[in-house]
């Protein structure tokens, strides 16, 4: 097709209206994404056989070719997208800037095991959604793989989506170690309070604890507290202080060490995200303002610092 088009008629503008609506027809949709660039190439005044680089054009014809290509980007892009094809739509909206068209896409996708690793991959590791994304990785692969996963993507990931998906998991781990401490209240058939408040519950239960007991695997709660610092919402601070109490309160060999300043990991994390919360504000500055001058960069980064100057 692209071929007759080389040497067109003068009625060219409706020769390409009608390889365009064929090819739309037919779902050939990377096909007239190059059409699209070649109609352009045309209309201004560009041999549609040669294909001469876009640095090399002189401008204005270099801008108004980019316009080009950007709008069939988004023309092919929203077409696959209304396809149900949201990977490749996504190779073309990207450079359109059409991120807010597949998060609303996403939304009302619901994500069946066939297509969840495609739908995860698009919303978290392309970071369309990341905060739905990491909620379906959550769901469809657990607690293990989320965490894993979000350890090393959170690097790459803004700082937005950074909070956004640190929240998700500071609701879940919370959810469901409330759960597995009211099960153990109802096993040993005592009363199980209307609270959702786990420093509510341990100061009425200390002995939940006793013996070593723990309620969630504990490398989960120390990582989702680590995360946790990441927040600055009023509604989930208290959350991450259920969940920094709780872990204080483990046997000894349950509370991992995380890297100055964060060494005793669930005690500096109380410090840091009650002072966040407006409590005890002067202890925690005191402590982290230390640890700003005494933990070495150089071996540990800037987490001092920066919990500092949070803080100030």
């Amino acid at each position: 097709m692209f071929e007759e088009l080389v040497s067109v008629s003068s009625d060219t503008s409706q020769m390409f209206q009608q390889a365009a609506r064929q090819l739309v027809a037919s779902g050939k949709l990377h096909q007239l994404f190059d059409l699209r660039l070649l109609e352009h190439r045309h209309k201004l005044g560009l041999s549609i056989d040669e294909q001469t680089p876009l640095d090399e054009l002189p401008s204005p014809t270099r801008e108004r070719l980019e316009e080009a290509y950007l709008a069939a980007c988004r023309e092919v892009g929203l077409l696959l997208l209304n396809s149900g094809q949201a990977r490749e739509a996504w190779s073309y909206l990207r450079p359109a800037g059409e991120k807010s068209a597949v998060r609303e896409w996403l939304e009302q996708s619901v994500p069946e095991e066939e297509h969840a690793d495609e739908l995860i991959e698009l919303a978290l590791y392309e970071a369309v959604d990341a905060e739905r994304g990491f909620a379906w990785l959550l769901a469809h692969r657990g607690t293990c793989n989320a965490i894993t996963e979000f350890d090393a993507l959170a690097p790459r990931l803004s700082v937005s989506d950074q909070k956004a998906c640190a929240a998700v998991l500071v609701r879940h781990m919370h959810a469901e170690l409330l759960e597995n401490l009211r099960g153990h209240l109802q096993r040993l058939d005592r009363e199980v309070p209307s609270t959702d408040s786990i420093v509510t519950i341990l100061a009425e239960y200390p002995d939940l604890l006793d013996e070593g007991a723990y309620h969630v695997d504990t490398s989960h709660l120390s990582t989702t507290v680590r995360f946790s610092r990441a927040l600055d919402e009023s509604k989930l601070l208290p959350l991450a202080i259920d969940l920094a109490t709780y872990g204080s309160r483990l046997a000894k060999d349950l509370q991992y060490p995380d890297q100055p300043p964060f060494e005793d990991l669930y005690r500096t994390h109380l410090l840091l995200l009650r002072a966040a919360s407006g409590e005890a504000i002067d202890p925690a500055i005191e402590y982290f303002r230390e640890q700003a001058e005494s933990v070495s960069t150089e071996y540990y980064g800037s987490s001092a610092t920066e919990a500092y100057l949070i803080l100030l």
